[in-house]
């Protein structure tokens, strides 16, 4: 009890300096955008519904050297980062850890008036900390994994009646919240409705159009997209193409979210069909943002037992969804109060190994896949503190009941639980 009231005192003492230098520097920063001529940095009630990335196009070619392209970032790490709770009915804690979570780059190029570049590239750190399901609390890792991805790799190139096209490596706007990158405002660790590969994300290689229609007060954004289909952003592995369309109607301080994609298994057999549909509000200090997801891969073969010498499947449509809803208030210029529910319904755990391992001893029996229910809910409150408005501190506080059960109609049903708290103080600036 001593050492976390110790702890509470010195981050209350923290804060505190940190309100009265921001306090002065607020005055000093509004006044030297204005004088400079250049784009005020938006404040994060203003950009809630507009992507992440457009903060490096606000950028004054002053900062590149050159009138066509920018060059922006995102760097992101934690102060303190510990979890603790129960794991299969025994109580589980790690270490607090200190350490660097991803760095992204925005880099924008304006190769005429009319075509335009932009690659993100992603370096990610994985310190193995975050709680799993079905395991002990992991010993975070001392020697972590490095990692290389990517945000996008995309050309635009303005079309008549602006249109505009978009080919390459594609952050899809199935959802808003993970296309548009609006989460990394509101939560240092995005939850997994959102971020989940079966849920709020949908990244491909393929085209993008774009056109935005006025209809009286309301404005209707609309994208099209022609996907590879295999709902991967570096290899699409199938012959079957996708196709998306998106839609963000817009009137007043509402604004109105709807997808809709299709595609084809890698037999080019059967169906996957996947849908969101969400609204945002945001009024003055007040924000309110929620989405469902859900979809259907049909005629998936999964074993029917785990005797690894019964060959025998079954074949099912299986439906994972899941939502999140965020409601947020602006305290004070520099301070948010928000607060995150999140939950998904996962049909299966994963996709089945081929029949030939049956027969193969333990390992097969390790390998051999049967259908299973999974569900996860978690419940954050965060505090958004901003040292200016494009560099967040994050107090944030994560709970999670996550819980498994196999559906084994031959055999035993067998279960998992994990329910944990996390408790994180983060830092994230854009640039």
């Amino acid at each position: 009890m001593k050492s976390k009231f110790i702890k509470l005192t010195m981050c209350a003492a923290f804060l505190s300096l940190l309100s009265a230098v921001n306090a002065q520097e607020t005055s000093v920063s509004t006044k030297s955008d204005a004088q400079s001529g250049t784009k005020a940095a938006p404040s994060a009630l203003n950009t809630e519904l507009k992507p992440a990335p457009e903060k490096a196009e606000a950028k004054t070619s002053a900062n590149s050297g050159n009138s066509g392209g920018t060059v922006g970032g995102n760097f992101k790490f934690y102060l303190y980062d510990k979890s603790e709770g129960v794991t299969n009915g025994s109580a589980s804690s790690e270490r607090a850890l200190t350490g660097m979570t991803s760095f992204y780059m925005f880099i924008n190029k304006d190769l005429s008036e009319n075509v335009s570049l932009e690659i993100d590239p992603e370096i990610s750190v994985s310190g193995g900390a975050t709680p799993k399901l079905g395991a002990a609390f992991p010993s975070p890792s001392t020697s972590p994994t490095l990692s290389l991805g990517l945000l996008k790799a995309q050309i635009t190139v303005k079309l008549p009646e602006s249109v505009e096209l978009t080919a390459g490596s594609l952050r899809t706007l199935f959802t808003e919240d993970y296309g548009n990158m609006l989460w990394y405002e509101d939560e240092f660790f995005g939850n997994y409705a959102v971020c989940g590969g079966y849920y709020g994300t949908l990244d491909d290689t393929g085209i993008e159009l774009y056109k935005n229609f006025e209809l009286g007060p309301v404005s209707l954004p609309s994208y099209l997209y022609i996907l590879g289909g295999g709902m991967n952003m570096l290899v699409s592995n199938t012959n079957s193409r996708g196709f998306l369309a998106h839609i963000t109607p817009e009137i007043g301080p509402f604004k109105f979210m709807g997808s809709y994609f299709s595609t084809m298994d890698v037999s080019g057999n059967n169906p996957i069909n996947r849908y969101s549909a969400g609204v945002a509000f945001n009024y003055d200090a007040f924000m309110f943002r929620s989405e469902y997801m859900g979809g259907t891969w049909n005629n998936v073969k999964m074993y029917a037992n785990t005797d690894i010498n019964d060959a025998t499947q079954v074949t099912r449509n299986l439906t994972p969804h899941s939502y999140y809803m965020k409601a947020g208030y602006k305290i004070l210029p520099w301070v948010r109060f928000l607060m995150v529910y999140a939950h998904y319904d996962q049909d299966f755990s994963s996709l089945p190994k081929s029949a030939a391992v049956i027969g193969g001893g333990a390992t097969a029996a390790a390998n051999k896949q049967s259908f299973a229910y999974e569900t996860y809910t978690e419940l954050s409150p965060i505090l958004n503190f901003y040292v200016t408005p494009d560099s967040i501190i994050y107090l944030q506080v994560i709970n999670v009941e996550n819980s498994s059960i196999s559906l084994l109609p031959s055999a035993a049903y067998s279960t998992a639980e994990l329910n944990y708290n996390r408790l994180v103080v983060g830092w994230r600036t854009t640039f």
